[in-house]
């Protein structure tokens, strides 16, 4: 099994279908120095690379029982609650590059990267479904940088993903991928852009499943600990 970290606020349903997808599912607890809506996120708590989870040395400390057999750097850096204190690991890479608001990520973050490419949008990780050399958002300037960076992009309309609290919330936050899989919390076929979502998705040979009893939400995404499997 591998180990998979997610908001505690993910619903029963949601878990299940995990556990059957192999994944040993582990409820993130909140961070109260984070926006409250957003406090369990992991895409806000966590940042994963192939060797590593990366979050801060409060949190950690916080939560050790989450964290007891994962591979973890800790850093000194803490979160704020308004924006863009809040972004400190909210980035992505892709093929070695890391993508993120570069100057509002922690310096032990962009330290570990010589390649980096940098964002207007802070919320970067949220914003992006990437599977492959694929990706999804509904933001135009990621859009154009994973574009330009040779990555098979689709825009989306924005909205149509809850996310409680704010006005809507993201499509990576609502979503994961692994192996050759795309997992979305809630039911994709609710938004309006769904066919050429899942048609962008199939083409791309990639086979889609979510949790049709709930609405699509972000819920901060997943991050799936690379480091080791259970």
């Amino acid at each position: 099994m591998k180990k998979l970290f997610i908001s505690e606020d993910i619903p029963k349903s949601t878990e299940e279908l995990l556990t059957k997808e192999g994944f040993f599912a582990v409820r993130l607890k909140k961070e109260k120095d984070l926006p409250l809506p957003v406090s369990s996120h992991a895409d806000m708590l966590i940042f994963s690379d192939a060797k590593k989870l990366i979050t801060t040395k409060k949190y950690f400390d916080s939560n050790k029982t989450v964290f007891d057999t994962s591979n973890v750097l800790t850093v000194n850096a803490e979160f704020g609650n308004i924006y863009p204190k809040d972004v400190i690991f909210n980035a992505f890479t892709v093929n070695g590059t890391l993508f993120g608001k570069t100057d509002s990520l922690c310096e032990e973050l962009t330290s570990l990267y010589d390649k980096k490419i940098h964002l207007s949008q802070g919320y970067a990780k949220c914003s992006v479904l990437i599977f492959g050399s694929n990706a999804i958002m509904a933001d135009k300037g990621i859009y154009k940088a994973l574009d330009d960076f040779g990555i098979r992009c689709l825009l989306t309309e924005p909205g149509h993903i809850l996310l409680p609290g704010y006005s809507y919330g993201f499509i990576g936050g609502a979503s994961f991928s692994y192996d050759d899989k795309v997992f979305f919390f809630g039911d994709i076929t609710s938004h309006p852009d769904s066919e050429r979502i899942l048609g962008f998705i199939k083409e791309a040979g990639y086979t889609v499943l979510f949790d049709k009893s709930i609405p699509l939400t972000d819920f901060g995404g997943a991050v799936i600990d690379k480091s080791l499997s259970l």
